[in-house]
């Protein structure tokens, strides 16, 4: 049952925020190579991505929970209710991203929601437990600000605005919004 619709500036207002942000992270590919090699080498700038985009997924599950109908138990929603609203998210289990790489070597693979699971710490994504520790300490976690963790946090960040778009309201053109905000950048991995 749907809550709530979003009308089309509103999705487009979070999809450019997710375009600097991929672009960012696009950036980074000329310092380092976006491979399977390079998934733990760790930088500021993949901590700020981190940051960003952790900060932007949280506001984007807030949101699809709102349109799930899902209200906070308490004071805020956390990570094990999103956890939940994600598990009955169709397939979002088998969602898999490959960086583009210029190298030989293989694209960092992530699936960002694999593990995610409604009775473990932080919906038992690593990415997200690295997130919290980066959010509080960020010298000391410092390598948690790694490839594999912006990877990871960049595509759950593109995925969950890819299933927003099924809450657009009924005006809004949903099948053109579909069609013409999606990245070029990932490579879906099947």
């Amino acid at each position: 049952m749907v809550n709530y619709t979003m009308k089309r500036n509103t999705f487009e207002m979070y999809w450019s925020y997710y375009l600097s942000i991929e672009e960012m992270f696009r950036r980074t590919s000329q310092y380092i190579s976006h491979t399977e090699d390079n998934q733990h080498a760790y930088s500021d700038e993949f901590t700020k991505i981190i940051l960003l985009s952790c900060s932007e997924v949280d506001s984007l599950l807030k949101l699809l929970c709102s349109c799930k109908g899902v209200s906070k138990k308490g004071k805020y929603y956390n990570m094990s209710m999103y956890a939940d609203v994600l598990q009955n998210t169709k397939d979002i289990k088998e969602y898999a991203y490959c960086t583009q790489s210029s190298t030989v070597s293989h694209g960092v693979i992530v699936f960002p929601f694999k593990e995610i699971c409604t009775t473990k710490q932080y919906g038992g994504l690593s990415w997200w437990s690295d997130y919290q520790s980066l959010k509080h300490n960020r010298l000391l976690n410092a390598k948690k600000g790694n490839l594999f963790n912006a990877t990871s946090a960049v595509v759950a960040q593109y995925l969950i605005l890819r299933f927003l778009i099924d809450f657009l309201d009924e005006y809004s053109g949903k099948e053109y919004v579909k069609e013409h905000n999606c990245s070029k950048f990932w490579i879906p991995v099947v």
